[in-house]
């Protein structure tokens, strides 16, 4: 009876091993490519494609505007740029007349070249074929200026009226040779003046450019070089004076400490003995 119950469970296991593998045979087994796949009751049908387009270059009837259109016209497409009327002026769009309030601080120049320092001020030659450029820009300026006047004081309060320009400019170039011959460069300080149509004298107003006139520069006149020459030139005669000296008083000097030193060992000797 035990024999009988071993040999069915055996049976038993074998077919449903034989079971499992013909259900994972047939899962691993290929459709056939042909076949398609039923469609659902419920399937939405695709939207139809137009039967037609409308020709090149438009037509009479009414036919459907080109794409990126608006009224007409074509807008940018991809890495194209609309065209702006804007300037790069940092003062463009400024009113050249207004009032303000006491909140409203007086518009500053601040000069970029030349650029100094409280103890050395650039150093410019006195030559014909030397020029001196000026770059400039605007601080916390809310009217624009109607005209500009660049102009240098120098010795003697001498006025040397660089140029004159529009109220927008940013930078100047004094070419010395214009400089009147009447009225030459001298050596020494000059001031540099930048002041708008109301004058170098005109007061701080709010958004008003305020008169610039820290800048400091200064000209020289250079001197042709000429070696020296004649009986009284001798370039050695420095340095002879010079060991002259030193043999003259170091003479003495000798004399002193040798004489001191004889005087102390006659003084200490006399004490030990």
């Amino acid at each position: 009876m035990l024999r009988q119950l071993r040999l069915f469970f055996l049976i038993a296991c074998l077919l449903s091993v034989l079971t499992v593998s013909a259900v994972e045979f047939e899962k691993r087994v290929p459709q056939d490519p042909g076949q398609q796949p039923a469609e659902s009751d419920n399937a939405s049908p695709a939207p139809a494609e137009p039967t037609s387009a409308p020709a090149a270059g438009g037509s009479s009837g009414g036919g459907a505007a080109p794409p990126n259109t608006v009224a007409g016209s074509q807008q940018p497409q991809g890495n194209q740029s609309v065209a702006s009327g804007g300037s790069n002026n940092p003062l463009s769009g400024l009113p050249t007349t207004g009032s303000f309030g006491n909140t409203i601080y007086p518009g500053m120049v601040s000069f970029l070249e030349p650029t100094g320092s409280k103890s050395v001020s650039p150093l410019y030659r006195i030559d014909s074929r030397e020029n001196v450029t000026f770059r400039w820009e605007f601080e916390s300026l809310k009217v624009q200026p109607v005209n500009l006047t660049l102009a240098a004081v120098g010795p003697q309060s001498a006025t040397y009226t660089i140029t004159q320009m529009g109220g927008a400019e940013t930078s100047a170039v004094w070419h010395l040779s214009d400089v009147p011959a009447e009225t030459p460069l001298f050596n020494g300080m000059y001031q540099i003046q930048l002041y708008d149509q109301r004058g170098v004298s005109a007061h701080a107003e709010p958004g008003y450019m305020a008169p610039a006139t820290r800048l400091t520069i200064a000209f020289y006149n250079p001197e042709s070089y000429r070696p020296l020459t004649g009986t009284d030139y001798c370039p050695t005669c420095f340095y002879d004076a010079g060991n002259r000296l030193l043999s003259h008083y170091f003479g003495g000097l000798g004399v002193a400490f040798g004489v001191a030193c004889v005087t102390s060992f006659m003084f200490i000797y006399g004490l030990l003995y």
